[in-house]
């Protein structure tokens, strides 16, 4: 048995170097691409870094940490997570700490800095090939906007003429829940007592009382929407995250739709280029419908743990790969259907949703959860700390905010948490510590970036095709784009996987154009893989050269392994839209919540 074992490893050991010698070379990108597929990277200002020692993380500390964010051209980038573009949670003047209450449109909140701060933040970023969209909140201003506190003065004077009164949505009513056309959404619409009024005027106030709603069918308040917009474009930012944007008419989702449609063709009409992503916190079905707003991108919640499927988490609890590629594919489909220039914005977790690390529990998970959003078609988003494996969120909102951990020599984060959170369950090693081991989370994500910039046909795909490979535990699909195509797939299971890609019918790819393996895959986990004998006393484990076989069609999957197979020959990438439309199989308000709460709080990152 144990002659059997050695020359079994030997034989595998010199497949491992024959394939990594020949076919694990990941091909150099032939064509380099201008447009407005990128890799973003959300940073909450607040909480990133802290330039002045003041506790109050600013633009200059986020300047400080360009290098990490991504290296100079042509230079080492090995501590470089390699983005090339960021979102910035709202810079804007504001009375909070999370600021989507904003006062001053035009102007840099005084707590991360001032206007020539972000002018040169601006322009060193752009010069790293590095975009820059800002968060615009357009559904409601602050309370302690001047345009309410002169809506509120004039309306508390009896001056009805102000036209400040009509930049909101006031009423005699205390609540509201009339539909302004068909496709009511069945919510009621939040409103409060104007203060210091007499009258009993209340305002709406969807979000909360600090936020009162614009009113979005005012002339003038479009004018002031436009102008904001321009002030920024031509200061030469790249774009804008629309906030709220379910909300802009309440009960109202075909309002909605035109209102982004207005934001978006009136920011292309200054700025072609310009790319908006949405949020519309919501199912797969009704994000399709708001595609045909023409905006560039709606986040995908179902990738999230709190979206209305929770696809990712639901698909890798039961090991499902199958239903996952299948799906993933389908709503790739649906969202071209809809804007045939869609581009997908798939994430795991954001400054709304509990931290993806809290629920995908260990190290391996984490790295799966990240191959599967990070190789979908689309411009993928990366919560800040997300790459570390930081945790929270279930308390409240500010412990979903908390400061990034950039070492762990630290004697303590030296940025005040937001009110209401404490810096706790910080991953042991943070982002530098991280980036000296190998097989770190953070440099997983930088693999994946660098396998999806080479194979610039997943990210750009035109035609996404599922794929049946014959096996449950593996999710599959093809990306067409530019008369070429590429096959992802992702053994989401722990152990090793073997599919025939040639008996499937996909003998076409027969090209090995890079991997990225989830597991630390040694000798170790072939032995219990493969030979199952539990007396067998296993040697010392060690690094496989090459842990990823394709030969003569079949493909051998280590646990957690993303694989990119390639088409060599040409392929017809052009998208014929249908005319079918997929119903949402559950009610658009159902969301995932977790069975057990209280052991999701109390998770440690690895």
């Amino acid at each position: 048995m144990l002659k059997k074992a050695i020359a079994f490893i030997l034989a595998i050991g010199m497949i491992a170097a024959v394939m990594s010698s020949c076919s694990t070379e990941v091909k150099e990108q032939k064509k380099v691409y201008d447009d407005n597929y990128r890799n973003f990277y959300e940073i909450y200002v607040r909480s990133f870094s802290d330039s002045n020692q003041d506790g109050i993380g600013d633009l200059q500390g986020v300047l400080s940490k360009i290098d990490y964010l991504k290296a100079p051209k042509g230079q080492d980038d090995s501590h470089s997570l390699g983005i090339d573009a960021v979102w910035f949670m709202p810079i804007f003047p504001s009375p909070s700490d999370h600021k989507y209450d904003v006062t001053d449109y035009y102007n840099i909140d005084p707590s991360y800095g001032t206007m020539d701060d972000f002018d040169e933040l601006l322009k060193r970023f752009h010069e790293r090939g590095i975009n820059v969209i800002l968060d615009l909140v357009l559904n409601h201003s602050s309370q302690e906007h001047p345009w309410f506190l002169q809506a509120v003065e004039a309306l508390n004077k009896g001056d009805m003429d102000n036209k400040y009164i009509t930049y909101y949505n006031f009423s005699t009513e205390p609540e509201r829940a009339e539909p302004k056309t068909e496709d009511e959404l069945g919510e009621v619409v939040g409103y409060n007592p104007v203060p210091g009024n007499e009258e009993g005027y209340y305002y709406e106030s969807r979000f909360s009382p600090d936020m009162p709603d614009l009113n979005l069918d005012n002339p003038d308040v479009w004018a002031e929407i436009k102008d904001i917009m321009k002030f920024w474009l031509d200061k030469g930012v790249d774009g804008f995250r629309l906030d709220a944007c379910k909300s802009f008419y309440t009960t109202s989702m075909t309002d909605s739709i035109d209102a982004l449609s207005k934001i978006v063709e009136y920011g292309k009409s200054v700025k072609p280029d310009c790319y908006f992503v949405a949020e519309i916190w919501d199912g797969p079905w009704v994000i399709a419908q708001y595609y045909k707003s023409g905006v560039d991108s709606i986040f995908n919640f179902d990738c999230s743990f709190m979206g209305p499927y929770a696809g990712l988490y639901n698909n890798i609890d039961t090991g499902n790969g199958r239903k996952l590629g299948k799906h993933l594919a389908e709503f790739c489909n649906d969202i071209r259907n809809s804007n045939i220039k869609a581009i997908d914005a798939p994430f795991i977790s954001n400054h709304d949703t509990p931290r993806s690390g809290t629920y995908f529990k260990g190290s391996a998970n984490k790295k799966l959860a990240a191959s599967l959003y990070m190789m979908l078609p689309g411009n993928p988003f990366i919560y800040y700390g997300e790459e570390i494996g930081m945790v929270g969120g279930w308390e409240n909102d500010p412990y979903k905010r908390l400061p990034i951990k950039w070492s762990s020599d630290e004697s303590g984060i030296n940025i005040i948490p937001p009110k209401g959170g404490k810096n706790v369950n910080a991953p042991q090693y943070g982002v530098y510590d991280q980036l000296n081991h190998e097989t770190s989370l953070v440099n997983h994500y930088r693999k994946l970036i660098k396998l999806k910039n080479q194979n610039p046909e997943i990210q750009r795909a035109e035609v996404v095709s599922d794929c049946d490979l014959g096996n449950r535990n593996v999710a599959s699909y093809t990306c067409a784009y530019d008369n070429s195509a590429v096959m992802v797939i992702t053994n989401i299971t722990g152990t090793v996987k073997t599919v025939d890609i040639k008996e499937a019918g996909y003998g076409d790819y027969s090209e090995l154009s890079g991997f990225v393996i989830g597991d630390d895959y040694i000798e170790q986990e072939i032995f219990r893989a493969y030979m199952n004998d539990e007396e067998y006393e296993v040697p010392e484990a060690r690094p496989m050269a090459s842990p990823v076989f394709y030969v003569n069609g079949v493909l051998t999957l280590p646990p957690r392994a993303t694989v990119v197979l390639r088409n060599p020959s040409k392929v017809d990438s052009t998208f014929v839209p249908t005319t079918t439309t997929v119903p949402p199989e559950v009610s658009p308000t159902d969301v995932v919540t977790p069975s057990d709460t209280e052991e999701l709080e109390n998770v440690s990152s690895d």
